[in-house]
């Protein structure tokens, strides 16, 4: 199982994961916004695609902002989460803006990958920082999730591919399936679209929503809040934990596909979506056969697969058991893998940093 966030610029939010992980065996990934890594006095170092200099739809924080960010930032790395690209400054042209992933070329999204990377790089002299200094670098970032999960693939795919990104989180996939690798190499991780349990607040049962806490609010709410009441919202909650452990079963019974929840740092619906995925985490992750693991180990555990086992599953999700075919052990230090071609089970490392080992496996597959 993959749970991510995206943006991941706000502390409590922040403090609240990363101490339920003390908790329980669960990891995640965080896809970073970049223009976190400046505040509203040094705006002016971004440059948008198509706009002018310091401008970000998502707005802009005080510079005593920025230091708690990196040392959020820092605290994550070193409890073995890991760090992705949320691009800068938020741009979507579904939501009305002139501009945005939508409509961006190549050249857009390679000049927002690179002033990513410099804004990771140049975060101390850029707000006139010298403690404390970020510990994620370049070399750390290895995956991408776009902003509304726009993008053209024929645009966005080779700028990622250029700047040595594995894969790609951006995209959805009708019910549980597992990752595949397009042309170039780039694996595309996809948020299932499944079946909210139950009935919406408007009556309608069986809707297919992507697994990302903003679509169970405009699908319950209309992604407003007014008129709602807490005993409402509280009821949303529980019908997205009722729709993650469905998930959970199908894939447990089924293909043993990863499921992939897309989360913000939000409070959404009176808090609704961030309660029901930490109930979520805290009964789930450390159950027999599930690991909690980033995209990261993820991916690194797909690219020593053989072509046999590469095949299609046995069985679709919600279809019956599966054997493990080899193991994932997430160890502290360098990472390294190991072919899986000669034997069964087989073991592959790929060390985070810090974090106890981990293992998990997959279904047999023909």
């Amino acid at each position: 199982m993959v749970v991510s966030f995206d943006g991941v610029g706000w502390h409590d939010r922040w403090e609240r994961w990363l101490d339920l992980a003390e908790r329980v065996p669960f990891r995640f990934t965080g896809f970073l916004s970049g223009t976190y890594l400046l505040s509203d006095q040094t705006r002016d170092r971004y440059h948008p695609p198509g706009y002018p200099a310091g401008t970000s739809a998502i707005g802009w924080r005080p510079a005593a902002d920025v230091p708690v960010e990196i040392a959020d930032l820092n605290r994550a790395a070193a409890a073995g989460m890991e760090i992705g690209t949320h691009f800068n400054g938020h741009f979507c042209a579904t939501a009305g803006l002139p501009a945005g992933g939508d409509t961006w070329t190549t050249g857009d999204w390679n000049a927002e990958l690179d002033q990513f990377f410099a804004l990771l790089a140049d975060v101390g002299p850029n707000n006139d920082l010298s403690s404390p200094r970020l510990q994620v670098g370049r070399g750390d970032i290895l995956g991408a999730r776009t902003p509304c999960l726009e993008g053209d693939p024929g645009q966005l795919y080779p700028a990622l591919r250029q700047h040595g990104v594995e894969y790609d989180a951006s995209s959805s996939t009708t019910g549980l399936v597992w990752p595949r690798r397009d042309e170039s190499g780039l694996w595309l991780v996809g948020m299932p679209v499944y079946p909210v349990h139950g009935a919406l607040p408007d009556g309608r049962t069986g809707v297919p929503v992507t697994a990302m806490d903003y679509n169970y609010f405009f699908t319950q709410r209309g992604a407003s809040s007014v008129g709602v009441t807490p005993a409402e919202s509280a009821a949303d909650g529980r019908q997205v934990l009722a729709t993650y452990r469905d998930m959970y079963r199908a894939a447990y019974r089924g293909n043993r596909a990863p499921i992939v929840l897309g989360n913000h740092f939000n409070d959404w619906n009176d808090d609704a979506y961030t309660q029901a995925l930490a109930t979520f985490v805290e009964q789930t992750c450390g159950r027999p056969d599930t690991e909690c693991v980033p995209f990261r180990d993820l991916v690194a555990w797909l690219d020593v697969q053989t072509p046999r086992t590469q095949r299609r599953p046995r069985g679709a999700a919600g279809g019956g058991g599966c054997a493990a075919i080899g193991t994932l052990v997430v160890v502290g230090g360098q990472w390294g893998r190991t072919d899986l071609a000669k034997a069964e089970p087989a073991r592959t490392t790929r060390g985070g940093r810090g974090g106890a080992g981990q293992s998990w496996n997959r279904c047999r597959l023909e």
